[in-house]
């Protein structure tokens, strides 16, 4: 074993690369926790792929296995008991509040002023409001629009055109609102706000969608919201991308789509649909989802407190509607939901980096869209 400054080198237990924390309470990396978390929600059940159970994990830089890897994850101890581990923290937060301390004496929410969730909703109802606009004026120059039956709402079926149309629409109203949002960031530097949103804007979309299907459709059974009026026929993807886009490796795309899109909902959708969040907890939830950044970006202290400091207020706020709005007096487990659904969202935003990536460099997909390329 290695030695850095005098003390032994820690490697993950499943896959043995070198970690620096702990995950699940013991040695093991990111990649391998989140692995086996999504196995463990998802219920999934892999096969042996040489049919005995003792394949090498780790092959020239590759996992050879999934079935012998979650093997090993149980093997050496691992385990998720659920949304009570993501819990603690959180009500940590809530308990040592100002609002919880003096929540016997607090005035109520009429006699204060807006409240961050009550801002947050304000401006991204203020942002929809605007793509709404902006996405009926592409659609009207949109020659094979197709609308889908729906009860109340005018939805249109997603193309490879629109899709990417209503996408930059999305970019820039999300930065209007992450501006108008969240007015302590104008304190940092520019290039601290670009990072931040950058890892921001993945995240904001996949909430935004699982949300708005369930607001529109009910469930996800057959299809899903890719933005205001637009959604993606999971039961016909192959209408998404034009017979002439994606070139001869065309087929091979579309598998890759579907094949993101089942591991995206397997590890969103059963939170999505245990959590039932209501409207102010999907704001809190576009708040939280900005403050977990990723480690490996390079920000000063100065931005971390900022966002800490966001995360306190919404906490104190989630705290004052579920006692003032929802009236509970124990709303562990609501929260518990909720921070669970946070984690989900930023294993999927590793997901989704990944996904990119490749159609971008095998598929050549979004080759003359510079907006997004420069955002992922």
């Amino acid at each position: 074993m290695t030695e850095t400054a005098g003390k032994p080198a820690r490697k993950c237990l499943i896959c043995s690369v070198p970690v620096t924390a702990a995950h699940f309470g013991m040695d093991c990396c990111r990649a391998c926790a989140s692995f086996f978390k999504r196995t463990k929600l998802a219920g999934k059940k892999y096969a042996c792929r040489a049919g005995d159970r003792k394949c090498k994990i780790i092959k020239d830089d590759k996992f050879t296995c999934r079935r012998c890897r979650f093997d090993r994850c149980e093997s050496v101890g691992m385990t998720y008991d659920g949304p009570l581990r993501v819990n603690k923290k959180a009500i940590e937060l809530l308990e040592n509040s100002p609002s919880s301390s003096n929540s016997d004496t607090a005035s109520p929410s009429t006699s204060r002023g807006e409240s961050i969730l009550e801002r947050i909703g304000r401006e991204f109802n203020a942002s929809v409001d605007r793509r709404r606009v902006q996405e009926e004026e592409i659609l009207g120059e949109c020659e094979d629009r197709k609308l889908i039956p729906h009860p109340t709402q005018k939805i249109y079926l997603a193309n490879y055109k629109t899709s990417v149309q209503t996408y930059n629409v999305l970019v820039a109203e999300t930065l209007a609102f992450f501006r108008e949002a969240f007015p302590s960031l104008a304190d940092l530097s520019q290039q601290e706000r670009d990072i931040l949103f950058k890892g921001y804007i993945a995240k904001f979309s996949m909430i935004e969608s699982h949300y708005r299907t369930r607001k529109v459709w009910g469930e996800l059974k057959q299809y899903v919201m890719g933005s205001v009026l637009i959604c993606v026929d999971l039961e016909c993807t192959d209408r998404w991308l034009g017979e002439e886009e994606g070139g001869v490796n065309r087929q091979s795309l579309l598998e890759s789509i579907r094949s993101y899109s089942n591991s995206q909902f397997a590890l969103i959708l059963p939170m999505f649909n245990k959590a039932q969040i209501t409207a102010k907890e999907f704001y809190a939830l576009l708040a939280l989802v900005l403050c977990e950044i990723d480690s490996s970006s390079d920000l000063s202290d100065h931005v971390l407190s900022t966002v800490d400091e966001i995360r306190k207020e919404v906490f104190e706020d989630l705290q004052r509607y579920y006692k003032e709005e929802m009236g509970l007096s124990d709303f562990s487990t609501r929260l518990g939901h909720l921070m669970t659904l946070n984690h989900s969202i930023r294993e999927c935003n590793s997901l989704f980096q990944e996904f990119f990536r490749m159609n971008t460099t095998i598929f050549d997909l979004y080759k003359s869209e510079d907006l997004i390329k420069e955002l992922f």
